[in-house]
């Protein structure tokens, strides 16, 4: 396919998009704007072919199996259907596909339909009405700076920041399973993680019934999602290599876990994971990585934000606040014992840290508020008196 018949493309689908949310809030009209000319730059300054090179050769495997689907010889191996190919991602956009759309196009187009569906629930739930607390829902949910970088991109993690979400703001028992079956299929681990973290919750709340650890509650949370983690990656490894899964099974507490372990985890409650990792994986110079944590600053901001506000909570934490942060230390610590540590991995979870950050924030205006007016009704009382 030529340049041109690309950016036609490109911009038909955008206009489309955009069309379509023409009545919803402006930020969603911005996000398709940005993603129109976002595609058009890549291709144009890498090529047709050579874009999916941009960022992640990922996008390649992608293609591929697009490419595949579109033929008649389908594989017939359960592993390819259910490991390899991450197939709602890729089967989102056969239709288009299908239809002549380009490839590299079809899948960036079901990257933003993604965002847009994610941004749109997220304002809906915050009732944002002024486009300043458009862009405030927009950037802390990580919808805005990185959410349209990887709308840009031929590549799973809209999709799972949207379907992650759902699953644990969905009230449905059909829309919570076939969101967690998704998830399963776009990433294993990360499906483990809400359901264990579901289990254990439920456990923790019958023990804590009668009983507050107060602001010790969030770091319980933490070093026990930390070692249900490592246990889980660690009877997942052993049953990979035929070993004898319990035997094998590890904790934080059984050796071999020191202060280098135990930063890698930390790191990711900052959204600094490359300054922990080993430096074989650490494909790009430290400045340059922080730069670009410049450039894409809700990286940092939104899980140190959401660890502060854990913390700060304490006893006030609510009940998806609870998950949230045990679901997240329960996915950190499998992440974290492979090569791949990095704020890609968290991606998605960030909505959800958001909502907690946002939360914390009307809790604490609420306060305010309130202890605003017990004092005017108190000075009230006091003038008539």
């Amino acid at each position: 396919m030529s340049k041109s018949m690309y950016l036609l493309q490109a911009f038909t689908i955008g206009a489309v998009i955009f069309a379509l949310v023409r009545q919803q809030p402006l930020i969603l009209r911005l996000q398709v704007l940005g993603w129109t000319i976002g595609v058009s730059a890549i291709m144009w300054r890498y090529g047709v072919q050579g874009q999916l090179n941009f960022y992640s050769n990922d996008q390649n495997q992608y293609a591929a199996i697009v490419r595949i689907l579109m033929t008649e010889a389908w594989p017939r191996t359960p592993q390819w259907w259910i490991e390899f190919s991450k197939i709602p991602f890729p089967l989102a956009a056969y239709p288009l596909a299908l239809s002549g759309v380009h490839v590299a196009l079809a899948l960036k187009t079901v990257s933003l339909v993604c965002i847009l569906v994610l941004t749109s629930d997220l304002l809906k739930r915050y009732e944002t009405v002024r486009f300043f607390d458009q862009v405030r829902v927009t950037y802390i949910t990580g919808c805005g700076l990185i959410g349209l970088f990887f709308s840009l991109l031929a590549l799973r993690e809209t999709m799972m920041m949207y379907f992650v979400f759902r699953y644990v703001t969905d009230r449905s028992i059909a829309g919570r399973v076939i969101s967690l079956i998704i998830l399963f299929l776009l990433r294993s681990h990360l499906a483990a993680a809400l359901v264990l973290a579901e289990v254990v919750l439920a456990i923790w709340k019958w023990m804590t019934s009668h009983r507050s650890l107060g602001f010790g509650e969030p770091l319980a949370l933490i070093v026990g999602g930390a070692t249900l983690g490592t246990m889980l990656f660690s009877w997942r490894f052993a049953s990979i290599n035929n070993l004898n899964g319990l035997a094998q099974i590890k904790t934080p507490f059984s050796g071999n876990y020191g202060i280098a372990e135990t930063l890698q985890v930390a790191s990711n409650y900052a959204g600094l994971q490359f300054l922990t990792a080993h430096e074989a994986y650490v494909k790009m110079p430290i400045l340059d990585l922080l730069l670009l944590r410049v450039v894409f600053s809700d990286t940092v901001l939104i899980p140190l934000g959401f660890t502060i506000a854990c913390l700060l909570l304490g006893p006030s934490l609510r009940e998806r606040h609870r998950f949230t942060l045990l679901a997240f230390s329960i996915y950190v610590s499998v992440v974290t014992n492979t090569d791949f540590n990095s704020f890609r991995q968290n991606i998605p979870f960030m909505p959800l840290m958001g909502v907690v950050i946002l939360d914390a924030i009307h809790s604490r205006r609420v306060a305010r508020e309130k202890s605003v007016t017990t004092s005017q009704a108190g000075a009230l009382l006091l003038s008539g008196s």
